[in-house]
C-alpha cells in the first residue's frame, strides 16, 4: 500500500483531498500544525518525514488571506511560505529523494498584467503588487523544484490552480478565500436582515474558478496514472471567468434575496483579469469534467449555511 501525505491536510486543499481518498487503496497521512507537524520547525519536519516515509507528499499547505491579509501581513506570509518550500525540499532530500511532490500553486503567481495566461508566459512579468508576498515565495517553489530535481532527481509537479471556493475552507473572512468569504458574508447579511451588501473593490476584476473538490480529483487522477511526467508547470484550467459582481449577483441568486448590491471602492481591487489558458490541460485530460459553477455555488452556500 503507497502512502501520501497531505502536507495541511486539515486545510482548505487538505480537507477536500481527504474526501476524494476516503475509498481508495492509500495510507493517507495528514500533517499540520493541528497535529503537531511545524514545516516551520526543520528538524521536527524532517524527523516527521523518516517516520512516514511517505510515496508521495501532496503540499497544500501555505499561510494564505484574502488581498487585504497577505498585504497587511506581507513580511510574516513571504517569509513563511518561502521557509516552507526551504524546508520541504530539504527534507526530501535528506530522507529519500524518491518521494514524488505534488505542488499546486495559485495562479497569482503569474505576471499580473496578463490576461489569458498560459504556461509559457509564466515569466512574463511581475505578479501582481496586490499579491507579492504570495505569489512570489510560489514561484520560489517552482524554482527550487527545479534546481532539487537537477541536482538531486527529485520529481516535482506544480500544478498552477484558479481561484478556488467550495467547502472545508477558512469561517474567518481574513483567511478563507474570496468567493467562501464574499458567500459568508451575504449569508450573515440576509440572515441579519441588512438592506445593502458591501462587495470589497470595484466588483469589475474577471477571476476564472475551480471548485476545490475539483483540484482533488484532478490529484488523485494524477496519482493514480502515476502522470508524474505532465508539462511542469500546468494549468489546471477551464479558461473562462466571470466578475467579481457577476458572481454576486449568482449568490444573491442562489440565495434568493432582494439585498441591495454596492460597492466599497475604498477596498483595494486585485489584478483586472485572471484566467488560465487550457490548451496544455486539455490535451492530457481531455475528458475530465469540471463542477459547474451552479452546482458549486449551491453546494457552497448550504456548506456555510450549515457552519454558520
Amino acid at each position: 500500500m503507497k502512502k501520501i501525505l497531505i502536507l495541511g491536510g486539515n486545510g482548505f486543499l487538505g480537507k477536500n483531498l481527504n474526501k476524494i481518498f476516503a475509498s481508495s487503496n492509500y495510507k493517507i497521512y495528514n500533517e499540520s500544525r493541528k497535529t503537531d507537524c511545524d514545516i516551520l520547525d526543520y528538524i521536527e519536519f524532517e524527523k516527521k518525514i523518516n517516520d512516514i516515509k511517505p510515496d508521495y507528499i501532496i503540499n497544500a499547505a501555505a499561510h494564505v488571506g484574502s488581498i487585504a491579509y497577505v498585504s497587511q501581513n506581507a513580511a510574516e506570509v513571504c517569509n513563511d511560505n518561502t521557509q516552507m518550500y526551504l524546508n520541504i525540499f530539504k527534507a526530501i532530500h535528506k530522507v529519500n529523494p524518491g518521494i514524488i511532490l505534488i505542488n499546486p500553486i495559485s495562479n497569482c503567481s503569474y505576471p499580473g498584467i496578463i490576461d489569458i495566461q498560459h504556461e509559457e508566459m509564466w515569466w512574463d512579468g511581475i505578479v501582481h503588487n496586490s499579491v507579492e508576498s504570495y505569489g512570489n515565495p510560489k514561484k520560489l517553489g517552482y524554482i527550487l523544484s527545479e534546481c532539487y530535481r537537477k541536482q538531486y532527481g527529485i520529481n516535482t509537479l506544480n500544478l498552477i490552480l484558479p481561484n478556488a471556493y467550495g467547502p472545508f475552507d477558512y469561517l474567518d473572512e481574513q483567511r478563507t478565500h474570496a468567493m467562501n468569504g464574499i458567500i459568508m458574508r451575504m449569508i450573515k447579511s440576509v440572515k441579519a436582515g441588512d438592506k445593502d451588501f458591501s462587495v470589497w473593490g470595484t466588483g469589475t476584476p474577471i477571476r476564472e474558478w475551480i471548485y476545490m473538490e475539483d483540484a482533488a480529483r484532478i490529484i488523485k487522477i494524477i496519482i493514480d496514472g502515476n502522470l508524474i511526467n505532465l508539462p511542469n508547470p500546468l494549468n489546471i484550467a477551464q479558461q473562462s471567468g466571470v466578475s467579481i459582481n457577476e458572481s454576486v449577483m449568482y449568490i444573491r441568486k442562489t440565495l434568493d434575496t432582494d439585498i441591495n448590491i454596492i460597492n466599497d471602492t475604498t477596498k483595494q481591487d486585485g489584478a483586472p483579469i485572471k484566467i488560465l489558458g487550457d490548451k496544455l490541460f486539455r490535451v492530457h485530460f481531455p475528458d475530465f469534467k469540471f463542477t459547474t459553477y451552479q452546482e458549486g455555488i449551491k453546494n457552497t452556500i448550504n456548506y456555510y449555511k450549515e457552519k454558520l
